[in-house]
């Protein structure tokens, strides 16, 4: 079957309004013999059925999971060179209408999650997330869940306390939420889905992620003066139609937070003081202060997080919200233990232009490699190891791929939509053979998109960061193939023979004078 006709076939009946041959064939200007070829191939497949009527046979579209997910891989597989029919595709009522109920809890049950996400508001959210994010969507219904299946088998051999199955429980949606939460934060960036959002009514800066204030350092206060935000209630925002003026301040403020969820923080600041200049109620403006201030907490500029809560606290006179105190004095201790290497991930900021310097030096907490070659995704792959072994056998650090180590410029990678993926499974599996294994809570993957000269982001071309958090003191990191490398200024160094024992030596000796 032609697959142009094949491909016009599905799109004329996504509409859910069943049509007889003729109608078809008139509306995609095919013959009749042409559409029931294909309208036969297409019912052999289980993507269209037939309506059984009285006068004349009428088909439509299977409205089942099994039939959606064939769908996705017929329109969202590459979106950039199909565009206008993924378009057609996630503008259809048959997409809006599949992302049901069945679908979220067939989700859930495909990444052993039920269990998990218990309440109607956290069900609801990854309902809004799937439908306001294809390339999530995608995911869900076509990533390989080895990983989830050997940690549910593994799970269930336990016998073990609730606390343990609790933490298993935790690493399971952070590996399910952490890659689509990503790709939504993409998507609303694309102009491929522009018309998507558009049918809904959302703007980017409406859409917060699953990123509790709490998570990046355990013990911060949240913003809202409430505890965590939840997938439900970060998502609450995918409703339908639901714009928010410009001129409200509290609607800028509230932009603001959605971009600090979103992790830009430069453009959550922006957001905050434009609020601030703008309110006149105190209590409003002080809580606008702690927002600002937790921001500067997180990019590790604690001087400024400290003014931004003593301005929040002079005009919360009456100590209303206990937030702002608790974050100051969090700010003032770790100002007081502020280092190097605890300063590194400052660097978030960045927005990274292509052919621009980035304002940063390689040192032992950051490393640059521009990627060449015709598999950039095998490169990437063959390097994420040996760099986070290399600076969990150190402090931490961050690794940029795209990044031309010589000079400091931006080159950039080109991946697209599948490419990434792959990025993102090759780099987890990687990271999940270090001996002795380390959570994911050690390490975080972030693909920055590259921009050209009028701020416009170039499609596909990114910096990829590996971001490798402290690790506990006393221990000692190897690859999956017992490989044992250091950081260094100039880039990292392997260890053999003598020097790994010197090494492991040296690291015991430190924890001994430590404890």
């Amino acid at each position: 079957m032609n697959n142009v006709v094949r491909k016009k076939t599905i799109l004329c009946l996504l509409d859910c309004v069943p049509k007889s041959v003729d109608e078809i064939a008139g509306e995609i200007d095919e013959s009749l013999e042409t559409i029931a070829d294909s309208l036969t191939i297409l019912i052999s497949e289980s993507i269209c059925e037939k309506v059984s009527t009285i006068e004349v046979s009428q088909y439509t579209v299977r409205k089942d999971i099994g039939s959606l997910r064939k769908l996705t891989k017929e329109f969202l597989s590459n979106v950039e060179e199909h565009k206008q029919d993924t378009e057609q595709f996630i503008s259809s009522e048959y997409y809006h209408s599949g992302i049901d109920d069945r679908l979220v809890n067939s989700v859930l049950a495909r990444f052993h999650l039920a269990s998990v996400y218990r309440t109607d508001e956290e069900r609801l959210g990854l309902r809004r997330l799937l439908l306001a994010s294809p390339s999530a969507l995608f995911h869900v219904l076509h990533a390989d869940t080895q990983i989830f299946d050997e940690m549910w088998s593994s799970q269930n051999q336990l016998d073990t306390s609730d606390s343990t199955r609790q933490w298993f429980g935790q690493i399971l949606v952070s590996q399910f939420q952490t890659p689509i939460l990503d790709m939504l934060r993409a998507d609303m960036n694309s102009p491929v889905f522009a018309k998507l959002h558009a049918v809904l009514g959302l703007r980017a800066v409406k859409i917060s992620t699953h990123v509790s204030l709490a998570t990046m350092h355990g013990n911060y206060a949240a913003a809202g003066g409430g505890g965590s935000f939840s997938l439900g209630r970060a998502m609450e925002n995918l409703r339908a139609g639901q714009l928010v003026s410009n001129v409200d301040p509290m609607a800028i403020a509230n932009d603001g937070l959605a971009f600090l969820h979103l992790e830009e923080f430069h453009i959550a600041l922006e957001y905050f003081d434009k609020a601030i200049n703008m309110l006149q109620d105190p209590m409003q403006k002080a809580k606008v202060w702690n927002n600002m201030g937790v921001t500067f907490l997180l990019i590790k500029q604690y001087q400024k997080a400290i003014q931004c809560f003593t301005a929040g606290i002079e005009l919360d006179s009456k100590g209303e919200f206990a937030p702002l105190c608790e974050n100051k004095r969090l700010a003032e201790e770790h100002l007081a233990n502020a280092t190097e290497n605890h300063n590194f991930t400052q660097t978030t900021q960045i927005r990274y232009f292509q052919g621009h310097i980035v304002p940063l030096e390689e040192t032992r907490f950051f490393e640059f490699k521009e990627v060449s070659g015709k598999n950039p995704v095998s490169s990437i792959e063959n390097t994420a190891d040996e760099y986070a072994v290399a600076f969990l056998n150190r402090e931490g650090g961050r690794l940029f791929w795209g990044i031309r180590d010589s000079d400091r410029t931006t080159i950039g990678v080109t991946l697209d939509h599948q490419n990434r993926n792959e990025v993102r499974q090759q780099v987890s599996q990687k990271l999940g053979q270090i001996q002795p294994p380390i959570s994911f809570k050690h390490w975080k993957l972030h693909f920055h998109a590259v921009h050209n000269a009028n701020g416009q982001s170039i499609p596909n071309l990114w910096v990829i960061e590996l971001v490798i958090f402290p690790p506990k003191e006393g221990q000692v990191f190897f690859t999956g193939s017992s490989e044992l490398f250091v950081k260094t200024d100039g880039g990292k160094r392997k260890l053999i023979g003598q020097q790994i024992t010197e090494h492991i030596c040296s690291v015991v000796q430190s924890d001994t004078k430590t404890e």
